[in-house]
């Protein structure tokens, strides 16, 4: 029935009744004006109508904090978390940098306000609960068919209430499709209540979904479609920033009337070991079923000599068995604002509007989270501190961890993730590596690296599939989780699950302040440029998120490239000097732990606005 479904959930042409139609509403849960567009009837007229809708609602619902599911049209989360610079002046994510998130404009998909498209969240929680609700229908569909698609429903709607609980707190709870005479007037929830629904949501598509869909009655192959071990990692992440500082304390980030919007209320320390439960039985699922952390040259305490391999086919390959859901949409159309590569293949391969994809490069504030091949720190230059050779600045990278080079490419190396393969390589990358400056002036948009993550081994495929979840993430859930339960042993375990497959030595520290900050480290590696890092430190509280992590001085690398040619080239980058420099400053403010709601919703006195905005 479903042959190649990464290919369906972008090539559906027929059914438009779950996607477009919404563009019309006036509030978030309006119903929309469906004159012109299939009726239900036709919808469920057949298996092959109503798979189309389905799998409409995969693509809508997957697609949040990704090109087409985001809340600014140009650049990605990493320019406004500190890991890459902040784009042109056009880029959402440079007027993010510059003055914060923006209530009045956080909803259009345009160039500023927040990560977020809120009403989006609503759209494609409607379209859902309409197949949800209309499957029964289909006259060619077997019942046990049915009862899957109501489980893949459950947990599509689990992820977007997951994503809306990091970003907003509590929000509006809604369980079925609204019609013209229900009162749309649904206030937001508490964060206990969000938490509580989205965690039913991700029972009922536990219960319901097969473990494995190659086994199951759908038939065909059905690659790509919710199994129970999504559904548990969904719980387990819900659980995970329901444990974590931000929500899982007596106050609020900033007090208003209404705390327990953003705030449990009270610190309670048996989150954590509820997150811990929830995270071990997504292990124990996957281990079952023939997923796990692809280490092909190391072990238990044991340095992955593969780990370049290893590493880069987990986060780039469609369909390792290190993934247990991923957004696939294999889309070659370089036009297309929704194809994956869209502001992540900086490769000359990519040819429509490189602009899109220019002056994003790694920061320095980042850039010292990585570990040297042996597990030390590297020794950077500081910002305002003399410049110092080109080839120092060369041997220093050439000592860099794997991860690194299956991430990254830059001035004077070629990236390793496609070796032999010359548009990968500094040879023909055809626009400048680096940021060419005067010391002590400084130019940013370059950074210290340009990332090539999610390509590896991709040659001149432009697309790559969004790894949503990864078996990385649950190790390291467990690690943070473990460590603040006091369970180091347990914690080390975990963590060093992730860090010797990345060809690293183990780590024994046993202090929990320090292991904690080794394991939020590990997770800025792992998780790079995933959109993971955005969240991950305003939910940690992270001491110093304001003084160069998301806001405060950015930093960039300078290379005295003035005058000179292939300034890309090893031999140019070892005859100059560099120097590290503050390149600008990024807007913080406390209100910006979460997102804004559009002021528009806020304005109908039914949604309450976060505190600050």
């Amino acid at each position: 029935m479903l042959q190649h479904m990464k290919r369906l959930i972008f090539f559906i042409t027929g059914i438009l009744l779950l996607s477009g139609i919404y563009s019309c509403q006036k509030t978030f849960l309006q119903q929309p004006n469906t004159s012109g567009t299939a009726t239900l009837a036709t919808v469920y007229s057949s298996s092959t109508n109503a798979i189309s809708a389905l799998l409409q609602c995969y693509r809508g619902s997957l697609i949040q904090g990704w090109p087409g599911g985001i809340g600014f049209n140009h650049g990605a989360l990493a320019s406004i978390s500190g890991e890459r610079s902040r784009g042109y002046s056009w880029h959402g994510t440079y007027n993010i940098n510059s003055s914060g998130l923006n209530p009045n404009t956080v909803n259009d998909g345009g160039d500023s306000g927040g990560a977020d498209n809120f009403s989006a969240n609503y759209t494609n929680i409607r379209a859902n609960f309409l197949v949800a609700e209309n499957i029964d229908q289909v006259p060619d569909m077997t019942t046990a068919n049915k009862a899957y698609i109501k489980a893949e429903i459950a947990g599509l709607n689990a992820y977007r209430y997951m994503g809306m609980f990091i970003r907003y707190g509590g929000v509006p709870i809604v369980t079925k499709s609204f019609l013209p005479q229900d009162n749309l007037s649904v206030p937001r929830a508490t964060l206990q209540q969000t938490l509580e629904y989205t965690l039913q949501l991700c029972e009922t598509a536990i219960a319901g979904l097969p473990d494995n869909w190659a086994a199951s009655t759908a038939g065909g192959d059905q690659t790509g479609r919710l199994t129970k071990g999504a559904a548990l990692a969904i719980k387990a992440k819900v659980l995970m920033y329901a444990a974590r500082p931000l929500f899982n304390s007596a106050t609020p980030y900033l007090s208003f009337a209404q705390n327990n919007l953003i705030c449990f209320g009270s610190y309670d320390a048996t989150r954590w070991n509820t997150a811990i439960t929830a995270n071990e039985a997504v292990l124990s699922w996957a281990s079952a079923n023939g997923y796990g952390l692809i280490n092909t040259g190391g072990g238990t305490n044991i340095p992955n000599t593969k780990a370049l391999d290893d590493y880069g086919t987990a986060t780039s390959t469609p369909g390792n068995r290190e993934v247990l859901l991923a957004y696939k949409n294999d889309n070659s159309n370089q036009s297309d604002g929704g194809t994956s590569g869209k502001y992540y293949n900086m490769s000359p391969y990519w040819t429509s509007n490189r602009y899109d994809t220019d002056n994003v490069g790694m920061l320095s504030n980042f850039i010292t989270n990585y570990y040297q091949t042996d597990g030390t720190d590297q020794n950077w230059p500081q910002a305002g501190a003399a410049a110092r050779p080109g080839s120092e600045y060369l041997a220093k990278i050439a000592k860099m961890e794997p991860r690194f080079f299956a991430d990254n490419l830059g001035p004077g190396f070629s990236a390793a993730n496609n070796l032999g393969d010359n548009l990968w390589s500094v040879n023909a990358w055809n626009r400048g590596l680096a940021n060419s400056s005067v010391y002590p002036n400084a130019s940013y948009g370059k950074g210290d690296a340009t990332s090539t993550k999610f390509y590896y081994k991709a040659g001149s495929r432009v697309w790559f599939e969004f790894p949503l979840f990864r078996l990385a993430e649950t190790y390291l859930n467990l690690a943070e989780a473990y460590n603040e339960v006091g369970n180091t042993a347990k914690a080390l375990q975990n963590l060093n699950m992730v860090h010797n497959r990345a060809g690293l030595p183990s780590i024994d520290e046993s202090n929990q302040a320090k292991l904690r900050a080794i394991i939020q480290r590990e997770w800025a590696i792992e998780y790079y440029n995933e959109n993971h890092r955005y969240y991950d430190v305003k939910h940690w509280k992270l001491s110093g998120i304001d003084n160069g992590i998301i806001g405060g001085p950015v930093r960039e690398f300078q290379f005295t490239l003035s005058g000179l040619s292939n300034t890309n080239l090893a031999s140019t980058i070892a005859s100059v000097n560099y120097y590290d420099a503050v390149v600008y400053q990024a807007y913080w403010a406390p209100k910006m732990f979460l997102e804004p709601f559009p002021q528009s919703e806020v304005n109908k006195l039914i949604i309450i606005q976060n505190p600050g905005y």
